[in-house]
């Protein structure tokens, strides 16, 4: 399909989907009319989805408490404890999902503690369910990367299959959301070693697919480690697939637009699924997630939801950028690798330590000088130079009248403009260094050539206009031969030396 296909497509699919079931058939005649291939590929879509949404079974937590005790599902803690299944002996049940089990368990061979997983046992000879475990094996074993638990064996004991793997203490991101939104560098330092883990799997060409809260732990030592490949595929795997063709696959409020809409996934729906983990870890709320199913998918086709500084005030604005780019519709929008977003979070973490306030006691250097206290000394400096722009206009206005024609008209066109151009953008400055002041180094990086060159220009146009009065008159010479010396000395000297003394290099030449 072509890209104006593809986009229709999204469209009918989300429009569908807001309509209840018995009025959608009706809404497609309509809307397809005399295309009848894009309206079988939108009742497709649909018919998928009302089938089967979620494909796979739900990740496991390693650390959640077990649930109260279900005979139907579960077996007693005491039966469990102390079974032996092979080599290894059964600790506790540590997660279940609505096709898998796992276990804590002692691998006898080898005297370590395992996570032991295997399909429940109502479903452990469902040949597709028993295909995706030894995928996921596959997958995970051939990954070797600090934030990637690390797949040990793939056993058949008994004609049942059963994957031994690293047990991760620790509690999932989940469960550090219950107690509301983490702080943002903290929320960084964990997507960063998330898509570094990331990185690692797409380097070989593996597209994890399921990426969401449930999915990570973070160990006591703070480390952070993914778990789940049980949805992971390679980008160009020709093995047998998984799923049913037009079945989405992956957990529904982290999912991508492409899967979404049953299109290719390839390592950028990942990076799409960690824009959406990001922004929940730092404003506790999943941007996309509706009351319902519906209305979650019409969130991820069509909507675009708020800059996360609009809904977590401590955010910084280099964080919002990155998590647009990571939450583009379309995956050629977004990061075109992972080690692009990588560097990108570690700029955002740098800027973080920059304006984290230093330690009680602490010697303010260029390295831990709190950021507040850029807006103090660049306020009386933009409002000094501002000044002199306006104080300098009544001499320009008055000795305009001794320069000849055109010089006249050209010398008091550029004073006004220089002037103009230059106080508002010094203004600018001063209303967001005490509004905005962590947005102050961006703007001053953003507006500091333009400002110089006003000055420049300011101070050019007065000491020519010395020149060509000096000799009828010398005070004003003088005046104009000043103001622009002091003009020139505080934008390209003054302040440029400030700013390096407290550590902040926006506007710096």
């Amino acid at each position: 399909m072509g890209e104006d296909d593809s986009k229709l497509l999204r469209q009918l699919y989300a429009g569908a989907l807001q309509r209840d079931p018995e009025e959608r058939e009706e809404y497609l005649d309509e809307a397809c009319a005399g295309r009848p291939q894009l309206r079988a590929r939108v009742a497709a879509l649909l018919h998928a989805h009302s089938r089967d949404f979620l494909d796979g079974a739900p990740s496991v937590d390693h650390d959640r408490p077990p649930a109260a005790h279900d005979p139907g599902t579960r077996a007693d803690e005491s039966a469990v404890e102390g079974h032996r299944i092979g080599d290894y002996v059964i600790r506790r049940e540590i997660g279940r999902g609505g096709m898998g089990v796992v276990y804590l368990a002692d691998d006898t061979r080898l005297q370590r503690r395992v996570a032991l997983k295997a399909l429940n046992p109502s479903l452990s000879q469902t040949s597709d369910l028993r295909e995706r475990l030894r995928n996921e094996a596959r997958v995970a074993a051939g990954l070797s990367h600090p934030g990637i638990a690390t797949v040990y064996a793939l056993e058949e004991i008994d004609g049942e299959l059963y994957m031994a793997c690293e047990f991760v203490p620790g509690a999932p991101l989940r469960a550090l959301l219950k107690s509301g939104p983490l702080p943002i560098d903290e929320a960084v330092n964990i997507g960063l070693q998330v898509a570094k883990a990331l990185a690692e799997a797409h380097t070989y060409g593996v597209v994890h697919r399921d990426l969401k809260p449930e999915n990570v732990i973070k160990t006591p030592s703070g480390v952070v480690k993914i778990l789940d490949f049980g949805l992971a595929r390679g980008e160009h795997a020709t093995h047998t697939r998984l799923t049913q063709t037009g079945v989405i696959v992956g957990t529904p409020a982290y999912l991508a637009p492409e899967q979404v809409l049953g299109e290719r996934a390839d390592f950028r729906t990942d990076l799409f699924a960690l824009g959406v983990l990001l922004y929940e870890l730092a404003s506790g709320m999943n941007p996309f997630a509706g009351k319902s199913l519906t209305s979650t998918i019409a969130r991820i086709v069509d909507e675009d939801p708020p800059p996360l500084s609009e809904v977590q005030p401590r955010s910084v604005s280099e964080l919002d950028r990155v998590i647009e780019v990571c939450l583009h519709k379309r995956p050629e929008q977004r990061y075109g690798s992972t080690q692009e977003l990588i560097a990108d979070l570690e700029r955002v973490r740098e800027e973080l330590a920059r304006l984290r306030p230093a330690p009680a006691g602490a010697i303010p250097t260029a390295q831990n000088r709190p950021a507040a206290s850029a807006p103090r000394w660049l306020i009386v400096h933009q409002i000094a130079v501002s000044v002199i722009y306006l104080v300098t206009l009544y001499p320009a206005w008055y000795a305009r009248v001794w320069l000849p024609e055109p010089w006249s008209r050209l010398f008091l066109l550029v004073v006004l403009a220089t002037a103009a151009a230059g106080t508002s953008l010094r203004l600018h400055l001063w209303f967001t260094a005490v509004n905005f002041p962590r947005q102050l180094a961006a703007q001053r990086a953003r507006t500091g050539t333009v400002t110089r060159l006003c000055d420049l220009v300011f101070a050019l146009a007065q000491i020519v206009a010395a020149l060509a009065i000096g000799d009828r008159h010398p005070e004003f010479a003088m005046l104009f031969v000043g103001v622009s010396t002091a003009m020139l000395v505080a934008s390209f000297v003054i302040e440029p030396a400030t700013a390096a003394a407290i550590g902040d290099s926006g506007g710096r030449p």
